[in-house]
């Protein structure tokens, strides 16, 4: 180090920080590993996902992929955050667009609930109102099987607006393989559904440079149990149908992509949510470029929803703290648009506080955080580049099985897409039963005094505008219209959405199928918290089991805790009993807790001599059932002898010991 000018020091040679410290080797960390785990291997620490991936407790340079260089996983601009807006009450819509927009949206996205036929009564005057309230948002519309009704009235509102078709921005999401995966049912036969899909990517085409008109969406697929595997290989597979169908028609692949997106839902795991999004960006660029699609076209925008399977009625405001994670892993994955849905969505109708810290959520990790500024804020990670890599390789040949079946349609058709969704949802349920994987406030840390919050769905409004009326103007405009530039001009008329999905769907008739089995994770543990909150209503009090506690150890204390929160997780209360060395005060205890159920929690020390003797006098006391906590080892056919009925273990079904505690309480489980 030098002086420059004698006021300031000036550093001659680069510092090299790394050079004064030893550089680790893999043999020294195994070293420290095995000795951490009691001599284990450090492979013991391998994780299998359910995707069927291996995860390693550590990466390095070596695992990098050897052609990594190759890898495009970039995102092309600033991430969206799209508003999510259920559309079966337009007069609420109205009031949740401009507060979206007041709120710092940049885009809208309104969806239908296949459980509400609100969205029947829409007509184009109610989109002319909600473009206004949009005041130039782009909209993208989740129309489900309504999704060309609800385009051509869409469309029709532009006239009442005074402005062209020209100036739509958004998406129409027409998505007929999806919405047939998950209500089982489209309003025609899906070769009828993919004429009419032609015709509307058609006019578009002519007509709406600034609108996409195909999304191929997988959040029916996740909500039935996909994995990440299997819901690339869904994607790939309907985006190939929908270029083959398409392109049948006469639109060349090309066309098709730039009227395409991907709409994907993004769950609570980071890695694998970051690795997937990577994985879809590269495997697509493979598919298209195999497809004859062009470079600037191949580049479709990825759409991300917080997945609504992860959601919880239960202490819903953690739904937060997963919606943030979930936003983060999206925008860290390269998404081009962001939806995180309301906290409180699973509770009944999201309130203005809840929609605002949903749109809140994006903006602060983009505009605050910056995490959309980096290119791919993932890309150097030997974990994730390594992730990515094993995932998209496992897609891709989970999608050329799809293919070499006769693609998803096919697929769809036989029942094999339903048969092996139910099973990816039994193995992740059972997963959620044995708390492999914990939700937070449910089946780990649940609290029994948590306020419930109050959702009351708003009162509709059941008096019809003048364009709900239906009118011989309306009947002649419509009564054979079968094509979708006929339907804009129906819609003009005044026709409700109802009528013009009934009248697009021709004389033919629906195509059905069994569809795909859904549930949230939460909903094993909440059902049973449920059935528990009856209970009190009905008789004043929560059931009850009786915990008697052998021991002060800190091991035990552990051991009273856990016992404590899974009780608690399916609505049960611990009533402990301490210092129960006593018969007499042993009864007493038991007798005072009310309850036919006990579970013994003892130190090490003591259990080999003490359970037989608590499990007979339990037994004596006329305790239904008498479990343990802890894993018996070779004293188990002793201990059941003393009248032991089973035991609570690590990775045990806790779901059924709770339902069977409940029932066993008097509790009408359902």
């Amino acid at each position: 180090m030098a002086a420059g000018d004698g006021s300031e020091a000036v550093f001659d040679d680069e510092l090299r920080i790394s050079e004064h410290f030893r550089r680790p080797t893999i043999e020294a960390w195994e070293g420290l590993a095995r000795k951490s785990s009691n001599g284990r291997s450090p492979s013991s620490l391998d994780v299998r996902t359910h995707e069927g991936l291996v995860i390693k407790p550590l990466y390095t340079a070596e695992d990098i992929p050897p052609n990594l260089q190759a890898l495009n996983s970039t995102r092309p601009g600033r991430a969206e955050i799209a508003c999510p807006i259920d559309v079966r009450d337009p007069r609420a819509t109205i009031t949740q667009i401009a507060e979206a927009r007041d709120s710092g949206a940049d885009s809208l996205w309104l969806f239908v609930d296949r459980r509400s036929s609100g969205w029947g009564r829409l007509t184009a005057g109610s989109f002319a109102l909600f473009q206004e309230a949009a005041d130039g948002l782009p909209i993208y519309i989740d129309g489900r099987g309504a999704a060309l009704a609800l385009s051509a009235l869409f469309i029709a509102s532009m006239r009442r607006l005074e402005n062209g078709p020209d100036h739509l921005s958004g998406a129409l999401d027409v998505d007929p393989v999806a919405v047939l995966a998950n209500d089982g049912t489209v309003p025609k036969s899906l070769d009828g559904c993919f004429d009419l899909t032609a015709e509307c990517m058609r006019w578009c085409e002519d007509n709406t440079p600034q609108l996409r008109t195909v999304a191929v969406s997988t959040l029916p697929h996740v909500k039935g149990g996909a994995t990440a595997v299997q819901e690339l290989a869904i994607m790939f597979s309907t985006a190939v149908a929908y270029l083959r169908e398409l392109n049948h028609r006469g639109l060349p692949p090309d066309l098709v992509c730039r009227r395409l997106r991907f709409v994907t839902a993004i769950g609570r795991d980071l890695f694998m949510e970051v690795a997937k999004l990577r994985a879809l960006r590269i495997a697509w660029a493979r598919i298209a470029e195999a497809c004859g699609v062009s470079e600037n076209a191949a580049t479709v925008p990825i759409h991300a929803v917080t997945s609504p399977r992860c959601l919880t009625a239960r202490d819903p405001w953690v739904n937060i703290l997963r919606g943030t994670a979930s936003a983060f892993s999206a925008i860290a994955g390269g998404v081009d648009v962001i939806s995180v849905l309301p906290f409180d969505s699973v509770t009944g109708k999201p309130d203005e506080f809840a929609f605002r810290l949903a749109v809140n959520t994006g903006t602060i990790l983009c505009q605050e955080s910056s995490v959309d500024r980096v290119s791919d804020p993932a890309a150097g990670s030997y974990f994730i580049e390594r992730l990515t890599w094993d995932l998209a390789q496992a897609a891709w040949k989970e999608f050329q099985r799809i293919e070499s079946m006769g693609g998803i349609v096919s697929h769809l058709r036989s029942g094999a897409l339903a048969r092996e969704l139910a099973d990816s949802l039994t193995s992740k349920r059972l997963h959620v039963e044995t708390r492999r994987d914990r939700i937070t406030g449910v089946s780990s840390y649940p609290d029994l005094e948590e306020d419930s919050l109050d959702r009351r769905h708003a009162k509709r409004d059941s008096r019809g505008s003048q364009d709900d009326l239906e009118t011989d103007v309306h009947r002649a405009i419509g009564a054979d219209t079968c094509s979708f530039s006929s339907a804009i001009e129906a819609a003009h008329g005044g026709i409700t959405a109802a009528e013009l999905a009934e009248i697009l769907c021709g004389n033919e008739q629906p195509e059905r199928l069994t569809a795909a089995t859904t549930e949230r994770e939460a909903v094993p543990f909440e059902a049973l918290r449920f059935a528990s909150d009856e209970h009190l209503r009905s008789t004043g009090a929560r059931p009850q089991v009786f915990v008697a506690v052998l021991g002060s150890s800190a091991e035990n204390r552990a051991a009273v805790n856990a016992v404590k929160n899974l009780l608690a997780s399916g609505g049960l209360i611990a009533v402990l009993g301490m210092s129960l060395d006593d018969p007499e005060i042993l009864g007493t205890a038991f007798r005072a807790s009310g309850s036919g159920a006990a579970i013994i929690c003892s130190d090490a020390e003591r259990a080999a001599e003490m359970v037989p003797i608590l499990a007979r006098d339990l037994k004596a006391l006329r305790a239904r059932q008498v479990l343990v906590a802890g894993d018996p080892g070779r004293l188990e056919g002793v201990w059941r002898e003393a009248g032991v009925d089973g035991f609570i273990e690590k990775n045990g079904n806790a779901a059924v010991l709770l339902r069977e505690l409940l029932q066993a309480e008097g509790v009408d489980c359902g």
